[in-house]
């Protein structure tokens, strides 16, 4: 009880901006449905002018009084001072208090990840709405991408989002809110012809989010302003990254933040330098080099060119670039932290751990695999008409993005049917665990492949670099990549029954490449049915939060210990 008390002033000022920027968009757009169309809108919309304005003042009132003081009152609830001090001054323009009050319900929803530190002057427990509510892990990262791919719907389909004279559905917007969270780049219409910049840029923050987590992104605010993670988020946080202490844990969200924003930072200044070569303007070759880089360090695919980066195949600062960002977006931060600390100490790339040399090896089959398949596969086809050094390098950056990332530099459908095969297979694949990419990942891949070969070996456990992996990790691996298959084969039935007109290949390589997060397509995502779109929203979904960790989020309850063990039996296999 107290808690709800406690947190009373903060649930009222979400619902009621909510409220208030649901109804606002729904008349500026002219789609409310029927239920609230009938709600006298304009008499809503005139009292929420100073009830908006109100409620903040009431809830920045209700934290000062349970602040230790000043200083600790305007160190937590700046932002909020920020949005209600203009607020106050243009007091009666609804258009500003709109868009106030949509930015501000932004911040109010991420404090549901927040643990703030408990004061000596509190009075009750500040703990997150989300861990009140004892959720598990994977529940949490479940809700954490619904919650922000809802809220990017809502703003995707306003008018400020489209360009001029386009007017965005809310299917197109749910799904383009969906691909850019999920960091999977593919589009139903075009993301340069029918969105603003305004619409780009919030593509962009999606993809940003999606990118590096929305638990990663609110326990680095939460370091970063001296909080303390508590028991619980740690453990979360842990299951998340995939670590095994707090202090590793506390370790890897900053060096994520802080490797992030550097390479993002030195990837848009190198574009930028190319798109600027190009014969781009300084200020739109700048735009685009922030763009690209943020979405190819994110594995994203979204390209400001509606055909990708083909105009940019042979031009080597580009092409380059991409590939440096989409490589170290995939490897994983954990791996990144890895590889620079033996640099920085100098030590023998035979200290590595067992996971790096891991990513690392299996990164490199696959790259030289691609490649080689791609340059002598296409070479009298598609490839004609390029020379040799051109094969080359379109062949190696086709195979670093295939496997997440999602630009392509060739038209796709110009390639042969086993071609694109091979490429579904790579997508499936996937980039390496706590990276932006999605696919089953790379470990995964490389674990079931060694305990296939130890299976014919004759051994009895699977080992890599003279180390035994845990026989709970093979079998998590298996889950994985039979989750993921049935999944993927699932998603090509439903889809072949819901888009009849389209062909089996079109369809397969879709679907996959939703799953995996990839981005790529052959053509057929702006001429999905909205059943179609729908399906695909879905996969992208649980490719993104895992089919496994999908699984677990539905079906988790507490661990209850077995008081019988059963005797063992035999069953024939094979």
């Amino acid at each position: 009880m107290n808690y709800i008390m406690g947190r009373l002033p903060l649930m009222l000022e979400i619902f009621i901006n909510g409220f208030f920027v649901l109804i606002y968009t729904l008349q500026k757009v002219g789609q409310a449905p029927d239920l609230l169309a009938k709600l006298p809108m304009e008499l809503i919309l005139d009292y929420a002018v100073w009830v908006v304005p109100l409620i903040l003042f009431i809830t920045l009132a209700s934290n000062f009084l349970k602040s230790a003081g000043f200083e600790d009152f305007f160190r937590r609830y700046i932002f909020s001072l920020i949005i209600f001090v203009p607020m106050a001054i243009t007091f009666g323009d609804i258009e500003f208090v709109y868009w106030l009050s949509a930015v501000h319900l932004f911040s109010t929803i991420i404090s549901f990840y927040e643990k703030d530190e408990v004061t000596p002057t509190s009075y009750v427990s500040t703990s997150s709405f989300l861990f009140r509510l004892k959720l598990a892990p994977a529940q949490v990262v479940l809700l954490s991408f619904g919650g922000w791919i809802l809220l990017g719907s809502l703003i995707l389909i306003l008018p400020v989002s489209a360009a001029a004279g386009k007017n965005i559905a809310y299917i197109d917007a749910l799904f383009m809110a969906t691909s850019a969270t999920c960091v999977t780049g593919l589009s139903t219409i075009s993301l340069t012809d029918d969105f603003s910049v305004f619409g780009q840029m919030m593509i962009l923050i999606l993809v940003q989010v999606g990118g590096l987590g929305i638990m990663t992104l609110s326990s680095s605010m939460a370091v970063i302003m001296g909080k303390n993670l508590q028991m619980r988020e740690q453990v979360i946080m842990q299951d998340v990254l995939d670590t095994s202490n707090s202090q590793e844990l506390l370790s890897l969200i900053v060096d994520i933040i802080r490797y992030t924003f550097v390479i993002e930072f030195v990837g848009a200044i190198i574009l930028t330098i190319g798109f600027y070569q190009e014969g781009f303007e300084i200020g739109q070759a700048l735009y685009f080099g922030f763009f690209h880089a943020i979405t190819a360090f994110c594995n994203a695919g979204f390209a400001l060119f509606n055909n990708s980066l083909e105009d940019f195949k042979f031009e080597p600062v580009i092409h380059l670039t991409i590939i440096a960002m989409i490589l170290l977006g995939g490897i994983g931060f954990s791996v990144m932290k890895d590889m620079v600390t033996t640099i920085k100490s100098k030590r023998s790339l035979r200290t590595l751990s067992v996971h790096t040399k891991i990513v690392l090896s299996i990164n490199v089959l696959l790259l030289a695999f691609g490649t080689i398949y791609l340059f002598f596969g296409e070479f009298l086809n598609a490839f004609q008409e390029m020379g040799m050094g051109e094969r080359l390098q379109v062949s190696f950056f086709q195979s670093v993005t295939t496997r997440t990332a999602g630009f392509n530099t060739v038209n796709l459908n110009s390639l042969h049917p086993h071609t694109l095969y091979m490429m579904i297979l790579m997508m499936f694949i996937g980039a390496s665990p706590g990276s932006t990419g999605g696919g089953v990942k790379t470990t995964t891949f490389a674990v079931l492949l060694q305990s296939v070969t130890a299976t014919l070996k004759g051994k009895s456990s699977v080992e890599f670099f003279e180390r035994k992996v845990p026989a709970a990790t093979v079998v998590k691996s298996i889950a994985i990549f039979i989750v993921s298959l049935i999944v993927v084969s699932s998603g090509v039935l439903i889809m072949m029954r819901l888009e009849p007109d389209k062909s089996f290949l079109a369809v397969f390589f879709e679907v996959t490449s939703a799953f995996a997060t990839t981005g790529l397509s052959l053509g057929i995502t702006p001429f999905l049915t909205m059943s179609g779109k729908v399906m695909i929203s879905i996969l992208m979904f649980v490719g993104r939060v895992g089919g496994l960790t999908l699984v677990l989020a539905v079906g988790s309850r507490a661990v209850v210990p077995r008081k019988v063990e059963y005797p063992e039996g035999k069953i024939l296999i094979g």
